[in-house]
């Protein structure tokens, strides 16, 4: 029980399935460009470097979206990123600073332990927002 009522069940907020989905392609054809090189008779050395970079490129964000999520439970928002999973107290949180821009949404959690920040890419981002807002008796 949560001051009286019943506990909502915790939700979890990840980046947009679109997005996750277009950077796995994204690897993938780099992947296949970079065999396809191995194959070709005459492919340069640059062109090996420059499908590596981008197989490591896209690998690197399609691991750290797969593993982005912000959760918010009866014991706070947990942020977990690929180096970190961090449970932050509805009590530490002091503001939410919405910051609109050219290519979506920014959102500053700012807490007695520092910021956080999740934009627009995330599925659901504005339910969020409210949430922490709610939860944290901010407004």
């Amino acid at each position: 029980m949560v001051r009286g009522r019943e506990a909502a069940a915790p939700e979890t907020f990840r980046p947009w399935v679109a997005l996750r989905t277009v950077v796995m392609a994204a690897d993938t054809l780099w992947i296949c460009t970079f065999f396809a090189l191995a194959l070709m008779q005459g492919a340069t050395r640059s062109a090996f470097v420059s499908a590596a970079f981008f197989v490591a490129l896209f690998t690197a964000c399609s691991i750290f979206y797969n593993r982005l999520s912000f959760t918010v439970s009866e014991s706070g928002l947990t942020v977990r990123t690929l180096s970190l999973e961090r449970t932050v107290s509805f009590d530490d949180i002091l503001r939410v600073d919405v910051l609109p821009g050219l290519v979506g949404t920014s959102y500053a959690v700012r807490t007695r332990l520092g910021s956080l920040t999740f934009s627009s890419l995330l599925a659901n981002h504005q339910r969020l927002c409210d949430l922490i807002v709610r939860h944290a008796q901010l407004g």
